[in-house]
């Protein structure tokens, strides 16, 4: 199992404040085996298609950032209490916001998501669900592995 250092953390919190990690615009976000994909009410992994669905307009504001889809117009988050894990992602259709950081090998094109109005630290990482087409889940980080997320511009 991956965690976070809390070291590299707090370095990326303190940046966030003031720096911005990645521009704003349209991205396609890989991960494990996929790219987030909003497919019907379900934020699920698959591979690279290109289309709309699987494109994410990022925007930075105060510190962080929202993932909205080009095709549904629905967020990457979820409704309800922002310290509740959830072990499927549905997309939300008010702003998420999230917070971006360095894993624990500091690449700088890889990052972990975290939402930013948990007080628990709950990341974006892979569902325990073992269904197809795989799910999202926002999960506590020391429990679960940490995804690194790749953002490539579309």
């Amino acid at each position: 199992m991956v965690t976070e250092s809390p070291e590299v953390l707090t370095e990326r919190e303190d940046a966030n404040m003031s720096d911005q990690v990645i521009p704003d615009g349209t991205y396609t976000v890989m991960g494990p085996g996929g790219q987030i994909t909003m497919e019907g009410p379900d934020v699920v992994l698959l591979p690279p298609q290109g289309n709309p669905t699987q494109q994410w307009n990022v925007a930075f504001d105060s510190g962080t950032y929202t993932l909205r889809n080009v095709a549904s117009g629905r967020y990457l988050g979820n409704d309800g209490d922002p310290n509740q894990p959830s072990m499927v992602v549905k997309g939300t259709g008010q702003p998420f916001a999230w917070q971006l950081s360095t894993g624990e090998d500091d690449d700088e094109t890889t990052y972990v998501l975290t939402s930013a109005a948990s007080s628990d630290g709950l990341i974006l990482t892979m569902s325990l669900l073992r269904i197809y087409p795989p799910r999202l889940a926002i999960l506590g980080p020391h429990n679960y592995s940490t995804v690194e997320w790749v953002f490539d511009p579309v």
